[in-house]
């Protein structure tokens, strides 16, 4: 099969985030057991601009890429040429346009859902036999159904164990992605109620520059945190972590750093928002997101000292579990979409 994956975001390298790790890691999958994969994506606002003719086509990360400015406009263009089996749409900015040009090139078409973002819809999702739905979690299932009266295979992100594996931990506490709804106060509350424990900060989606700047003022005043860029390279942070810090005020629809960092035995301290309980599972502790930050700080401790062992050794049974599963999730995945395409 030949499978187009579309989305109005940017792919890796220009952002670095959850949806562009398990497009990655799930199209290396899927190349592995026979198919051929595709991602139409569209460019950060400073690549886009002036560039908006001619695709930019990406081989660089093993399978292809095609950058544009609007992959909506591009999509029936691609479709032509690259001829796939099925389109795969995913989360974007406003997801139904992609779904209706997805639909009108004549190909099976399935919408994989990755949060449960109401206002980045454009529109209503609805059931409709032309229409395939996976959804990346059991709470993103159960939302949407809730939402939209539709049902959703639950195909969980595909995380490869190789590219996240470190030989040692270390001793911070990881907290990536400083934005607001990623639970950035609460991170700053606990590092200065923690002036003894060292933070670890790692930029992921792209940040305005003069709220990293602001942001960076605060953790220099600190002087506990230290603060780093983006990177692909997801072990150059968790050779460093003791503790993954992921305290989301969103409601975060599967969370996929946790497995990463259980994969190393990184135990997680995690709001109870979203689907994080059923990511975290006994790797880790939650904690309500609207709790006071000496709650916070009671588990953040209780985590980082006496019960680390217990909850390493949890957390990383509960990520070896989930990543065994890759075959079985990339063949269902696949064999789902080719019965929707013989219909």
């Amino acid at each position: 099969m030949r499978l187009l994956f579309v989305s109005t975001y940017p792919h890796l390298p220009d952002i670095i985030g959850g949806l562009q790790t398990t497009t990655h890691d799930l199209c290396l999958a899927l190349q592995d057991i026979g198919a051929s994969v595709a991602v139409l994506c569209g460019l950060t606002e400073r690549l886009a601009d002036g560039n908006h003719l001619l695709p930019q086509r990406d081989e660089t990360l093993g399978y292809t890429v095609i950058r544009v400015p609007d992959p909506n406009r591009a999509l029936a263009m691609v479709a032509a040429s690259w001829e796939p089996t099925a389109i795969i749409v995913q989360s974007g900015t406003a997801l139904l346009p992609t779904v209706i040009a997805a639909l009108e090139t004549g190909r099976a078409t399935a919408v994989y859902l990755h949060n449960v973002e109401v206002h980045q819809l454009a529109g209503t999702l609805y059931p409709d036999p032309a229409l395939l739905y996976f959804s990346n979690s059991q709470f993103t299932a159960d939302r949407w159904r809730a939402l939209c009266g539709i049902d959703s295979a639950v195909v969980p992100p595909i995380v490869a164990p190789e590219r996240y594996l470190v030989a040692e931990i270390g001793e911070k506490i990881l907290f990536v992605n400083p934005t607001p709804i990623k639970g950035l106060e609460i991170m700053f509350g606990l590092a200065a109620a923690c002036p003894d424990l060292p933070f670890l900060v790692a930029e992921s989606w792209h940040l305005e520059p003069r709220w990293r700047a602001l942001c960076k003022r605060r953790a220099e005043a600190l002087g506990n945190i230290t603060w780093v860029t983006p990177t692909r390279d997801m072990r150059t942070l968790y050779s460093q972590a003791r503790v993954l810090l992921m305290p989301s005020v969103w409601e975060e629809a599967f969370g996929r750093t946790v497995i990463e960092a259980q994969l190393n035995g990184i135990p997680v301290l995690a709001s109870d928002r979203g689907a994080l309980p059923e990511t975290v599972g006994d790797g880790g502790i939650l904690v309500d997101a609207h709790a006071p930050i000496l709650v916070w700080e009671a588990a953040l401790r209780h985590l980082y000292g006496t019960d680390h062992a217990d909850r390493s050794a949890s957390a990383r049974q509960k990520a070896f579990a989930a990543t065994a599963a890759t075959p079985l999730i990339a063949g269902d995945f696949l064999y789902r979409l080719a019965s929707h395409a013989e219909r």
